[in-house]
């Protein structure tokens, strides 16, 4: 058998609004979606959606994972991390 890697990388990471999300395939190629909810409530999450943030990117912004651990590491807040375009 070959020598295998441990590391794993995701190939998309998006702060999607009402979630933060890394995506990643698996050794098959199935696509994997590890995400957390960035609001406490449904009446938060109602309230972006219905925002004009949303409206005008549904999708999300891209966000650089090592950047992101590198803030949470260096004692930013949970909400500073969770928002839009944080990393």
């Amino acid at each position: 058998m070959g020598e295998r890697s441990n590391h794993i990388e995701p190939y998309w990471c998006i702060n999607h609004g009402p979630t933060t999300s890394l995506y990643y395939h698996d050794p098959d190629g199935n696509q994997i979606e590890l995400q957390v909810d960035n609001f406490t409530t449904i009446e938060q999450a109602n309230a972006f959606i219905g925002s004009s943030a949303f409206q005008e990117n549904p999708i999300g912004v891209e966000f650089n994972p090592e950047r992101l651990l590198e803030r949470y590491e260096n004692g930013d807040s949970i909400e500073a991390l969770i928002a839009q375009g944080a990393a």
